[in-house]
């Protein structure tokens, strides 16, 4: 009843609340993450990178950069034998290294400190082989810690160190925008691009600020609702003309960094050369701050008793008691976009589970109670009615 009540919500809102995933290829066809455990990323260098990470240390009269500091665009002098473009877009989280039309690293990052850590996330897309990319493929090895701090130094210049080595300057660069495509991420915010993919296929994608939620739908003219196939979320950002779009979030497998680009008008988005036709909508929707939904919740749908921890550190963990019996156990992550919560697991009663849960957040008051339509397909599935426990 859930599930199929989601997808009755998806259709009569155009996709508005739920839009679109994606399982597209992106440039390149090995950056593919698996659900729920992601892509072993092991490639050799003939440049040493060590694993360290980023030393603490900021030099006399330095200062660590904030993102005040950076520009849309900018070179990073002498990294890895050359100079390698950094573009930041509208700073929502999402950075990208670049080797122009040859190779690209996208790292989302909170950029806490200065501080650019590859190991949350980070993902190569590599065209050619040559020293300075298989260094940059070095940055994203499962079970590495590489980090990039930036500082501003006591002359004001802008500065970066790789894993605690030597600072080095940091300054503005100029790209060429394309009139005929969208240039800047924020322009995607708060629409909904419905996109055909198939015959009877469509992907839809909502932008909120910096992140995206996409949904892959058959749509079946025999039936009133879509049928929902899969879906991912995580961050997004135009950056250098490419929309750079990294899952985070996702139901199965999906391409680990999606690069396309879309047409001025919002009518084309393109993907490996590939020309998707698209319908464009507003996407409207009430923000929900994270900050409402921490703390402790309970509930009693189903039949058990339910407590749920949503803490400030964005882990979870939910269970599900019928007496002294334990009928459900899930944990992981979350996070809210717009007003969409998502969960991802890393643990489940008996081990197995839905990999991730998504749903609209459509009435909530912080430390009372909220109301999730999710998508949980396990039985027993998470409530959609929470409540804050009271104490005496």
């Amino acid at each position: 009843m859930k599930h199929s009540f989601l997808l009755a919500g998806i259709t009569a809102a155009s996709l508005a609340l739920f839009a679109c995933g994606d399982s597209s290829p992106s440039d390149t066809d090995d950056d593919i993450l698996s659900s729920p455990s992601e892509k072993d990323d092991s490639s050799s260098s003939t440049e040493d990178v060590s694993s360290s990470s980023v030393s603490k240390d900021i030099p006399a009269g330095a200062r660590a950069a904030t993102l005040e500091d950076l520009e849309r665009n900018m070179t990073l002098k002498d990294l890895f034998g050359r100079d390698i473009y950094l573009a930041t877009g509208e700073k929502h989280g999402l950075f990208s290294l670049w080797i122009p039309d040859t190779a690209w690293l996208a790292a989302p990052s909170d950029f806490d400190d200065g501080v650019l850590k590859f190991s949350q996330g980070a993902i190569t897309s590599i065209k050619v082989e040559a020293d300075a990319i298989k260094s940059m493929e070095k940055l994203v090895e499962k079970d590495s810690d590489h980090s990039m701090r930036f500082i501003v130094n006591e002359d004001d210049q802008l500065q970066y160190s790789l894993d605690g080595g030597e600072y080095k300057d940091v300054t503005e660069a100029s790209v060429k925008k394309n009139s005929s495509v969208v240039s800047n991420g924020d322009s995607l915010a708060a629409k909904t691009l419905f996109c055909k993919t198939g015959e009877n296929t469509f992907t839809g994608y909502s932008f909120y600020k910096g992140r995206y939620v996409a949904t892959d739908v058959v749509r079946n003219a025999k039936q009133t609702n879509d049928s929902l196939v899969s879906w991912s979320a995580g961050y997004y950002d135009i950056h250098r003309g490419k929309l750079l779009m990294r899952p985070l979030f996702y139901t199965d497998a999906v391409q680990a960094l999606v690069s396309a680009s879309v047409s001025s008008d919002y009518e084309t988005m393109t993907i490996s050369s590939e020309d998707r036709s698209c319908t464009v909508s507003e996407l409207k929707y009430r923000e929900v701050p994270a900050a409402d939904l921490e703390g402790e919740w309970e509930s009693d749908e189903g039949g058990l008793t339910w407590s749920l921890d949503m803490r400030a550190d964005r882990t979870f963990e939910v269970k599900g008691f019928k007496g002294s019996e334990n009928k459900a156990l899930k944990k992981g992550t979350w996070d809210v976009y717009g007003n969409q919560l998502l969960m991802k697991m890393t643990g489940c009663l008996g081990g197995t589970c839905t990999p991730a849960v998504m749903g609209s957040v459509s009435k909530w008051e912080a430390g009372s109670y909220f109301y999730y339509g999710n998508s949980d397909p396990d039985d027993p599935s998470i409530p959609e009615y929470w409540i804050a426990p009271e104490y005496e």
